[in-house]
């Protein structure tokens, strides 16, 4: 079973007896067509070797992409214990090895320079990864830079010509498409190393989902929506920001947005900085 192992990046830099301890540990599993591996949303358990037969990884109901043996599937959500972000189902009957991240880790606890190749071609392909994310995103930010600049080119175009009926609304379109794509209005979820929440009058306190210059999102329970009045203290990495704001529903089931009003200079300056930081670790330096 260790041979396998042997052309997958994954598993480069071990040894055969290394090889081998690793084929004992996944185990072989034999899938139907049509089957499902994984759902996109469940926690992740399985790591799955592909050996014979096709897989499509799929998002959103549509293809992604075929994968043909031999091929690792899920690696990085078995490991980290991440939910799947997308769905993973069989073409044809196939054949592939599994074995839990859990049983994985024991193994490497056990031999540790298994563990120490395992890992580090993990964080390489990991790296990779998140570099052509971050050149596929360089291309998008381009594109709506330039989107940007014609949409206010449009909306002049419209402000020096004679009104017509449609004047107006297409002014009011554009002007909604410029506003939603500032900067201001991008979002950053608060990484582990800079952790972020909300304090309420009463003393309870909820993490920050997410936030923007201009907005946080927040458990339903921290804010109720409808409610123009809210306030409470943002602290960021240990720093304490008073703020307030109107609450309303958010788009994600039991969450809430708030809308922030204006902020002190000395409290906008702060939380501009936290961004800042926060946007610099989703970044490959």
């Amino acid at each position: 079973m260790s041979t396998a192992f042997v052309s997958v990046p994954l598993f480069q830099g071990m040894d055969e007896s290394g090889l081998q301890g690793l084929g004992e540990v996944f185990e072989r599993y034999d899938s139907v067509e049509g089957e499902v591996l994984f759902s996109a949303g469940e926690r992740a358990e399985f790591v799955y070797l592909l050996v014979e037969g096709s897989v499509a990884v799929k998002e959103d109901g549509k293809t992604h992409i075929e994968l043909q043996p031999v091929s690792v599937i899920g690696e990085l959500g078995a490991m980290t214990g991440l939910s799947r972000r997308v769905t993973a189902e069989t073409l044809e009957p196939s054949v592939l090895l599994r074995a839990t991240g859990r049983d994985l880790m024991n193994y490497f606890t056990q031999n540790s320079q298994v563990a120490v190749a395992f890992y580090q071609n993990l964080l390489s392909m990991t790296a990779d990864k998140v570099r052509r994310d971050e050149r596929r995103i360089d291309d998008m930010r381009r594109n709506i830079i330039a989107t940007q600049k014609q949409l206010k080119r449009l909306r002049n175009l419209i402000l020096e010509s004679p009104d017509t009926v449609v004047s107006q609304p297409a002014h009011d379109m554009l002007e909604e498409l410029i506003n939603q794509n500032r900067r201001a209005n991008y979002t950053v979820e608060p990484p582990s190393a800079l952790p972020a929440s909300v304090r309420l009058p009463n003393g309870r306190v909820f993490e920050v989902l997410s936030m923007s210059r201009q907005e946080l999102v927040v458990p339903r329970e921290a804010a109720a929506a409808g409610d123009d009045n809210w306030h409470g203290v943002l602290v960021l990495a240990g720093v304490e920001l008073p703020i307030s704001g109107e609450a309303e529903r958010g788009e994600d089931e039991g969450t809430s947005r708030i809308e922030l009003d204006l902020l002190i200079d000395e409290y906008s300056e702060t939380l501009e900085d936290y961004l800042t930081q926060a946007q610099l670790l989703d970044i490959v330096l």
